[in-house]
């Protein structure tokens, strides 16, 4: 089941938030991932400015997908949404449930697009995300993101 989440589970999207971070292809956020405090700060401030989506399996919340409105940098009369965080828990990535997500995701920009609410909308796929046809999703390639530590 995929549903938005409240202010009720702050705790279970920190918690899934910190498993992400373990996995993550940006080291520094490895140690974020040990500020609790922090984390849930993030996840409020995410409920308030966007949309937070579950995936409620067996009892458990075992995914979750984070995404913000925020406005175009070069042109900031404009606004975007941003999905910020994917992530399902590595015993159920061979379901449906991140797909689900994604769909929920995608269906709430377009109806947000419709409305003239945002210019546009995107996604991230990191160096530990599995190969997704993103184009088939009707998304186009912008930019490559390269990082030296």
């Amino acid at each position: 089941m995929i549903r938005l989440a409240t202010t009720a589970d702050i705790d279970c999207c920190a918690d899934l938030v910190e498993q992400f971070l373990q996995e993550t292809a940006y080291s520094a956020s490895r140690q974020l991932g040990q500020n609790r405090a922090h984390i849930c700060r993030i996840v409020w401030t995410c409920l308030q400015q966007g949309s937070i989506w579950l995936a409620d399996k067996d009892s458990q919340t075992v995914g979750i997908l984070i995404a913000v409105r925020e406005p175009v940098f070069w042109q900031p009369e404009l606004v975007c949404y941003r999905e910020l965080l994917w992530f399902v828990r590595p015993e159920y990535r061979s379901t449906s449930l991140g797909g689900r997500l994604f769909k929920k995701y995608q269906e709430t920009a377009e109806k947000m697009k419709k409305l003239g609410e945002i210019e546009g909308y995107f996604t991230t796929k990191m160096t530990t995300t599995s190969s997704i046809d993103l184009e088939r999703r009707g998304f186009r390639l912008t930019e490559m993101t390269y990082l030296k530590e």
